[in-house]
């Protein structure tokens, strides 16, 4: 039981790679925050990690919004009394071509895969610097190293800027003793990817171009994450783990 006594707060926790970090986290001791804007999906997440025996609360959080993040970080410690782990996974993909895009989606997709995330970083940090304690791990994607093949070009940049704030912030916070890291899935089943890979012909091109030959799940994300928030990273930050099943390795 690695995170007993432990509390930690997981954004877009109510499906996908969220969830399965989320449940892992509290099968292994920690008390769960399930940060969602989807309160059926929070809800679900939370009352799987109760009758399994952990412990978790909902609560109803918009990432792109800075006073929804400061109310999840004021019931977490209001609840718990601390924060000890953040996981930064909230995020969304607006697939269109350059010539296409909005300065609505643009502000939409950039508000919620970096902006949500440095603020509840700062929000995490505040509680963590004082204690000189504390894991922070973001959610990239393989698209911060590279681009996309489908094109989401200000999706790539949100991801190449989440690398960055991952070592700006573990920089900055070193000498606190918090890490900061950030895992980079390759092409993980969650709705997102089904979204785009929406026919069994998809999946398999997608597939072929893996060295394993297969997609992700979100359970492959579960050990990389678990790791990072663990006392076995606590000389590893400022780092970018690829999660990809060796799809950057041509």
């Amino acid at each position: 039981m690695r995170f007993t006594g432990q509390t930690a707060v997981v954004t877009g926790a109510g499906r996908g790679m969220g969830k399965a970090v989320a449940s892992a986290l509290a099968a292994e001791g920690a008390r769960v925050v399930v940060a969602e804007v989807d309160e059926t999906a929070g809800r679900e997440t939370v009352d799987a990690i109760n009758a399994a025996g952990g412990e978790a609360i909902a609560v109803v959080a918009d990432v792109s919004r800075v006073d929804d993040i400061r109310k999840l970080f004021a019931r977490t410690v209001e609840t718990f009394g601390t924060v000890d782990i953040l996981v930064n996974n909230a995020g969304i993909g607006i697939a269109k071509p350059l010539i296409e895009y909005t300065e609505a989606d643009w502000d939409r997709q950039l508000d919620v895969n970096l902006k949500g995330m440095f603020f509840a970083t700062q929000e995490a940090a505040r509680v963590m610097i004082p204690k000189r304690r504390g894991k922070i791990v973001n959610f990239a994607s393989t698209a911060a190293f590279v681009s996309s093949s489908t094109p989401e070009t200000a999706y790539d940049i949100s991801k190449g800027g989440v690398r960055q704030l991952t070592v700006s912030v573990a920089a900055e916070l070193a000498p606190h003793q918090v890490n900061v890291n950030a895992v980079a899935p390759g092409t993980i089943m969650t709705d997102l990817t089904l979204r785009v890979l929406d026919t069994p012909e998809k999946m398999q091109r997608a597939a072929a171009k893996i060295p394993m030959n297969r997609l992700g799940d979100p359970q492959d994300m579960v050990g990389p994450v678990l790791f990072l928030c663990s006392a076995d990273a606590d000389y590893v930050t400022g780092h970018t783990l690829v999660v990809d099943g060796g799809w950057m390795l041509f």
